[in-house]
């Protein structure tokens, strides 16, 4: 019987050591790996433990459906109420709030429809869709698409006239480039637009009110689902960036002297 017991804890141990990575693999967002904050988060937290991380930036939406494929260890993504159904469904252990920043709505810098003149964001929304101008959707499952849709669902409107909504299906940069180029408007979280080099004709023409809030999450994936995920590892790396140094990395990150998130 200990003959047998020295076996299993010998093949235990070493099918830990086979399966143990000396890196982290973190799901995220592309609007935190595109301003540079997610290659400086890694650094430090390299610097400061020795554990690699290894981001893959994608939607949320693929972020999510890749964690749920257990292809990472973490997922750092900004849509709360995806977030906690990929909990509930038994992917994912604990959602952390990180920080956060605020979605926009850019458009022409001439103004046309006066849409800055606007109370709030549904107002602005709702001038568009009776406007002759265009509207440029990422219309990709991520974040963004999705607060997207939901602005639009609480100004009541569900059908836009297909000539008017146009679908790019792809990255927040190529959507504001396809924006500028046509005179068109969008929406964007604002680290994106913050660090995005080709402005050319646009500009921020509505922000602020809490449908525009925008949080970020991050959740350790499930090692009872994922039994080869670095779930030791992981929680090393959220309590590093909720309460240790990683908080004041993300403070003090700022593009061009403005800061472009904000820790809870």
């Amino acid at each position: 019987m200990k003959l047998k017991n020295l076996f299993l804890s010998l093949f235990l141990f070493f099918s830990i050591s086979v399966y143990s990575k000396d890196f982290i693999i973190i799901q995220s967002t592309t609007s935190i790996a595109n301003t540079g904050l997610l290659d400086l988060l890694a650094s430090e937290f390299k610097n400061k433990t020795g554990i690699s991380v290894r981001p893959i930036a994608v939607g949320t939406g693929n972020a999510i459906a890749n964690a749920k494929r257990g292809d990472g260890d973490l997922l750092f993504v900004h849509s709360k109420k995806d977030e906690l159904e990929f909990i509930d469904e038994g992917y994912g252990v604990q959602r952390y709030e990180v920080m956060y920043n605020k979605f926009i709505l850019v458009g022409p810098k001439s103004d046309p429809l006066k849409i800055s003149q606007e109370e709030d964001i549904l107002s602005a929304l709702k001038k568009i869709y009776n406007s002759e101008y265009k509207f440029i959707s990422r219309d990709d499952n991520s974040g963004t698409h999705k607060k997207e849709q939901e602005l639009w669902s609480l100004a009541n409107i569900k059908k836009f006239d297909s000539d008017k909504y146009i679908k790019t299906g792809t990255s927040m940069a190529n959507t504001l480039n396809i924006a500028s180029e046509i005179d068109a408007y969008t929406i964007s979280d604002k680290g994106t637009w913050l660090s995005f080099k080709n402005k050319n004709n646009l500009k921020i023409l509505f922000e602020g009110g809490d449908e525009l809030h925008n949080p970020y999450g991050i959740i350790a994936v499930n090692p009872e689902k994922f039994p080869h995920v670095e779930y030791n590892k992981s929680q090393k790396f959220i309590e590093w960036l909720i309460a240790g140094e990683g908080k004041d990395v993300i403070n003090r990150f700022t593009y061009n002297g403005e800061k472009l998130f904000h820790t809870n």
